[in-house]
């Protein structure tokens, strides 16, 4: 038989593979693709069973080690519990044998009951809420006049230089570089992330670009406006769908978060799998009055998502929302969709899709592997696109993680 042969049982928690056939390169990428659809729908526990498997390559070898780490890393569990003598006769002159046929360890079920404290659910999706030690309340510094952006008005004198540090967490305009003068042609969107700040350069380059603390070297951003606070996180919202086809609204995420902690006022940092993005991002820095919002201008100079963007992806965002905004802070606030309370501003990064941890997810970890190993693909203003007939709508997500702090004041610094 040449080709590799796949049966699918479900026991309990368990997922059991029966596989026929062959393990070689030629088969291995099918194996992975399988168990990687495995894992995006929730499965942890996976279990092979290759009696049926009568020849294994390098390329098999390597794809079953790079799943046992993968699982591994995110808590799962993964193992082989019958195997035929070529299969074992393989794996035991690489000493693999005894590391595959015994099941890493997976958290026991209590410990994840322990972490869930509240439950909501929405639209099918079931959302849990839990404490994080030591969390707390945060204040809000809104600085600078987003409503120079529409002018293109902004000018040296509305510019302040901003650095990184550990638990901030930012979102606006701005540019990596000293000055004004430095970034005038390029400033965009941009987020920053503890120690890491990343921005789409509105240079027409079409490609964000990053700066990320290490050292003596501390990551560093031009900045025209921006929303602050500090990571002083009090609560993990974790929400998703036994359906694994199912999508959920950003302005639903954000309700289920009003609801289940009662915050007039929060800030968050999602990490989350995408299920098609909606948004913008400048392509012509708003600067020298310019004509970037005016037709026929802005099909040059504003990106828009034609469709939705981004899909399977994995996307980490920084957001402020509140329900209480006075008319400064409306300034830079948007309705989360019509009609709504809510007000907010969010901005994401894309990545490629890994899989996440279930429970004990660490945000600094995952952000630091994120820049330091993965790609960034895009950084993008996400929008409600409410245009009758033709509104794209807002963006979707397939499951997701939300650390959440109340915000106890707002301060506005103006730029000048």
């Amino acid at each position: 038989m040449n080709n590799l042969e796949i049966n699918r049982e479900a026991k309990g928690a368990e997922i059991v593979l029966n596989c026929t056939g062959r393990l070689d390169a030629n088969n291995a990428g099918y194996l992975n693709d399988y168990i990687d659809r495995l894992i995006r729908e929730g499965h942890y526990q996976i279990t092979l069973d290759l009696l049926g498997v009568d020849y294994l390559s390098s390329a098999g070898i390597r794809s079953l080690v790079t799943q046992y780490k993968n699982l591994t890393s995110i808590n799962g569990s993964f193992c082989i519990t019958a195997m035929s003598e070529n299969v074992s006769e393989v794996l035991n002159m690489v000493w693999m044998v005894e590391m595959l046929s015994h099941p890493s360890e997976a958290p026991a079920p209590a410990d994840s009951r322990e972490e869930i404290g509240d439950y909501l659910e929405v639209q099918g999706f079931k959302f849990r809420l839990s404490t994080l030690p030591g969390g707390g309340k945060t204040r809000a510094i809104f600085f600078g006049q987003p409503e120079l952006t529409l002018q293109s008005g902004y000018q040296a004198k509305d510019a302040r230089l901003i650095k990184s540090e550990e638990n901030l967490f930012a979102i606006g305009l701005g540019a990596i570089g000293n000055s004004f003068d430095d970034c005038k042609n390029r400033f965009g969107e941009y987020i920053m992330l503890g120690k890491n700040i990343a921005y789409f350069p509105a240079d027409g380059s079409r490609k964000p670009d990053y700066m990320l603390s290490a050292g003596q070297l501390v990551a560093s951003l031009t900045e025209l406006y921006g929303l602050h606070f500090e990571g002083n996180f009090s609560h993990l919202i974790r929400y998703d769908s036994e359906n694994h086809l199912a999508t959920i609204g950003l302005s639903q995420i954000v309700e289920g978060i009003h609801q289940l902690t009662g915050y007039k006022q929060f800030a968050l940092v999602q990490l989350a799998e995408s299920g098609g993005l909606i948004g913008t991002s400048l392509n012509e820095s708003p600067v020298d009055g310019k004509k970037i919002f005016t037709y026929p201008e802005l099909k040059e100079t504003i990106n828009f998502t034609t469709e939705p963007a981004h899909n399977k992806m994995l996307t980490l965002s920084v957001g402020y929302f509140t329900n209480n905004a006075n008319k400064e802070e409306e300034l830079f606030l948007r309705p989360i969709k019509p009609e709504s309370q809510i007000q907010g501003h969010i901005h994401t990064t894309v990545f490629p899709y890994i899989p996440l941890k279930k429970t004990n997810i660490d945000l600094h970890e995952i952000i630091e592997y994120l820049f330091s190993t993965s790609e960034l693909t895009d950084i993008l203003h996400l929008t409600n696109d409410t245009r009758q007939h033709i509104g794209l709508g807002e963006s979707q997500f397939v499951q997701g993680f939300c650390w959440i702090v109340p915000i106890e004041s707002n301060t506005h610094l103006p730029s000048n």
